[in-house]
């Protein structure tokens, strides 16, 4: 049973955004030129999406099935956008990757166990678009096996806009198991009517999602307030029974020092004490190096039925940080290994899916990580085709 929730309330406070902080995109908004050796221009976003897919699964030796049933599902789940082709990029970049194509490759680690994700936007714009063709690919997941889209149905009309603001507007994620069917998840925007607005509407969406006690217990850790320091950039929700949910609150901290962005991790009763920070100055640098200021880190906070308290785990961010995979890779392998964790598998699918060599690529997004008796690790990297025109 849910325990009893904290006590009265801070107000909830918002504010103090600018033009230079916050979460950054790094190609929305710039003209995008279609650069990849591997690909032709005529190859669509589903064939790049599978062979991605693809590529991750036989590098760390899981059985992904026929390649032509996986093209098969990818073609079906990104229509109307996946046989556009790739040599044409969009004419807004998308967010959910950081060179701006509408599709990311992630693999997560728990354990030694190793599981391959793929997030997707539509690339069709203009932004309502991009979110009509979202909420469309949500009806269509409904009925899938495992698969419950009532929750979301619930907070749908919090993160819909005429004019949509923001990076993105609805993005999805789908997750791939041995043995079990793909598992779906939904990226919603709480900035779609402005900045000030995230944590509002962050607050009525867990709220109507029978979350509030846990949102409340991280409310009153960071103080009642969710300015720059603190603000929320993303929702996501799997899309499972109501009884099932798990809801991510992701916190964007610009300016923040890393012991800072440590101690607010505290809000769970689970979180080793300096394990993040920790992490952001073995792969970072210490935080008064000039890279931070490139993109800053973020908290995703976990959020659970019958859970009083959120779970954190740390997102470090890779490029711009860093001027390129190779070396992100040498930061990042030498803090696994410090932690006692294997880096080949990250070094391998590192290896199979760049778009060249590591020292001229530039794909990792971020890499998250959450410590503890079974340490979890994840890497996301973009397909790596489009650059900055």
């Amino acid at each position: 049973m849910e325990s009893a929730g904290p006590g009265p309330q801070p107000p909830l406070r918002s504010g103090g955004f600018t033009s230079d902080t916050g979460v950054i995109a790094e190609m929305v908004g710039r003209p995008l030129r279609f650069d990849s050796d591997r690909y032709p221009p005529a190859t669509c976003y589903a064939e790049v999406a599978c062979d991605k897919v693809w590529r991750a699964h036989r590098s760390l030796g899981i059985d992904a099935g026929s390649r032509e049933s996986l093209l098969a599902f990818l073609r079906e789940l990104t229509t109307p956008w996946g046989e556009l082709p790739v040599g044409t990029p969009p004419e807004d970049a998308c967010w959910v990757s950081i060179d701006g194509m509408p599709l990311e490759t992630s693999i997560a680690w728990a354990g030694r166990k190793a599981g391959v994700r793929l997030s997707l936007e539509s690339p069709r714009g203009p932004a309502k678009r991009r979110m009509e063709d979202g909420m469309e690919l949500t009806r269509r997941l409904a009925g899938r096996p495992g698969v419950d889209i009532d929750p979301y149905l619930k907070v749908e009309e919090l993160f819909l806009a005429d004019d949509p603001q923001g990076y993105f507007t609805i993005a999805h994620a789908v997750a791939w198991a041995p043995g079990a069917d793909p598992a779906y998840k939904i990226f919603l925007n709480p900035a779609v009517h402005g900045r000030e607005q995230a944590a509002a509407r962050t607050e009525e969406a867990l709220i109507r999602l029978g979350l509030e006690h846990p949102w409340r217990a991280l409310t009153e850790h960071l103080g009642g307030s969710y300015g720059p320091e603190h603000e929320p950039v993303a929702l996501a929700m799997d899309l499972v029974p109501g009884e099932e949910l798990r809801t991510q609150v992701y916190l964007a901290h610009s300016g923040v020092p890393a012991a800072d962005i440590d101690a607010k991790a505290a809000a769970d009763p689970g979180h080793t004490p300096g394990s993040f920070a920790r992490a952001l100055r073995a792969v970072n640098g210490p935080d008064d190096a000039p890279e931070w200021k490139r993109k800053p880190p973020v908290t995703t906070f976990t959020l659970q039925r019958g859970r009083a308290t959120p779970v954190a785990t740390m997102y470090i961010p890779m490029i711009p940080v860093h001027e390129n995979d190779a070396a992100a890779r040498d930061r990042v392998a030498a803090f696994l290994r410090s932690e006692g964790l294997d880096a080949r598998g990250y070094e391998s699918v590192l290896s199979a899916l760049a778009e060249g060599p590591l020292e001229h690529s530039r794909t990792q997004n971020f890499i998250s990580y959450r410590g503890g008796e079974t340490p979890r690790f994840s890497v996301y990297l973009a397909p790596g085709l489009y650059r900055e025109a």
